[in-house]
């Protein structure tokens, strides 16, 4: 009965964890990284924003969606746009900096796949209670 008792524990503690184990939620990161002059900051939250509007704009909705998946791909055109003219500006080998940063967005955008499937699996939603919608709501500030 103790052992159940404690694996009950571990369990709970485990499941009440609403963040992937990979990617910091994008409000605790700018909550821990404050200067909005960071070039770096910017970047990072660019390479976020678009990965997410990747994976979103990748997703299987129903055809009546289809409009919102056109908004997302519209939206990751935007965040796409806005990251490369930084980046073109802050390095003269744009071809390697590109396929790295192209490598970067898709590591990222399977990560929020990955994740959005777990919790598609535990609670019969893609984003409730998921770091990814919180995600969204701060991209779309940015915009």
């Amino acid at each position: 009965m103790r052992v159940f008792k404690l694996s009950l524990a571990l369990l709970i503690i485990l499941s009440v964890k609403s963040h992937s184990e990979n990617m910091l939620p994008l409000k605790k990161y700018l909550k821990n990284n404050h200067d909005f002059k960071d070039l770096s900051r910017t970047i990072y939250l660019l390479k976020r924003c678009t990965a997410l509007h990747y994976f979103l704009s990748d997703n299987k909705f129903t055809t009546k969606d289809n409009n919102v998946r056109i908004r997302y791909a519209q939206d990751y055109n935007f965040f796409s746009i806005k990251l490369y003219k930084i980046l073109s500006l802050e390095n003269s080998d744009f071809s390697k900096l590109n396929k790295k940063v192209d490598n970067e967005i898709l590591k990222f955008s399977k990560t929020y796949l990955r994740d959005s499937k777990k919790n598609l699996q535990k609670t019969g939603s893609s984003f409730k209670r998921k770091y990814i919608l919180d995600d969204l709501k701060i991209c779309s500030k940015i915009q």
